[in-house]
């Protein structure tokens, strides 16, 4: 049922419509309703334009329309809530936006990290062309295989005492001996002095030359002047200072350097150029 313009006109030109006029009015409306809910659209004259009872997106509408469903073409949107913001799961996948970097040092291998922690990916110093040692995690997620080594290659690593002919500098002499030559244990984990020839007069228990002590005569030497904190400083039957009886309050930390006679490594750690993990 459609109004007539000239009668809705009148009746807003009277101050008291007439009962007919509300019926009809009253009886349009209703109409609009059930024309509403078969989809349809329904208009009502007012002046020169038409103004929409129900729906939305009519020139001059009010824009009261129902919104559209939850669903967001947003490909950032996850969670689908319509507002097409993309706020993602924060899992610091790509595209979500509010995840955060890798932080070295949770045990969680992640992005640039070759390492973190105990975490090596599956790697040994195998896979590095090694045969023995450890390969280890830094502080700040890089792998160290320094503590992997070849016994026989000739290079002295950080977990072996000495590799052939290479001591690290060691000799004889410098242990304290007249001479002689020292020899490397099979699996590179000791220097052998079976080989250096002791001083004549040691056990004469005097400092004679080459020798660095003579029994009970240290040579005025002690753990403090050997570079140690305390502790008592001994002479081996070769005439050779026995530091083993030293201590060392500050002691060297992971992957510190160290001076393998002092053994100045902290606890659980060894001294092997570089302080590492005991084996």
């Amino acid at each position: 049922m459609n109004a007539d313009p000239r009668e809705v006109g009148a009746c807003r030109s009277r101050l008291v419509c007439g009962t007919i006029s509300i019926v009809r009015i009253l009886g349009l409306s209703l109409a609009c309703v059930l024309l509403s809910g078969a989809g349809m659209a329904c208009t009502v004259g007012d002046d020169d334009r038409n103004t929409p009872i129900f729906g939305s997106g009519a020139p001059g509408g009010d824009g009261g329309g129902e919104g559209g469903d939850d669903s967001s073409e947003d490909p950032g949107d996850a969670g689908g809530d319509g507002n097409g913001g993309g706020d993602g799961d924060g899992d610091g996948d790509p595209g979500d936006g509010g995840g955060s970097p890798p932080v070295c040092g949770d045990g969680e291998l992640n992005g640039t990290e070759e390492c973190d922690g105990n975490d090596l990916d599956g790697l040994t110093c195998l896979d590095y062309g090694f045969e023995n040692g450890s390969l280890l995690c830094t502080d700040e997620c890089d792998l160290f295989t320094d503590a992997c080594s070849t016994c026989g290659d000739g290079l002295l690593s950080a977990t072996e005492a000495c590799d052939g002919d290479n001591f690290g500098g060691q000799s004889c002499q410098g242990l304290g001996y007249a001479g002689g030559t020292l020899s490397c244990a099979p699996d590179c984990s000791q220097v052998l002095e079976s080989g250096c020839t002791q001083n004549a007069g040691c056990g004469n228990g005097q400092v004679d030359g080459g020798e660095q002590c003579d029994g009970g005569n240290l040579g005025g030497q002690t753990c403090q002047s050997q570079g140690f904190d305390g502790g008592t400083l001994a002479c081996t039957p070769s005439c050779v200072l026995d530091t083993s009886g030293c201590t060392a309050q500050t002691c060297k930390e992971l992957f510190s350097e160290c001076n393998a006679l002092f053994q100045d490594c902290c606890p659980g750690l060894i001294c092997a150029v570089f302080c590492i993990p005991e084996f």
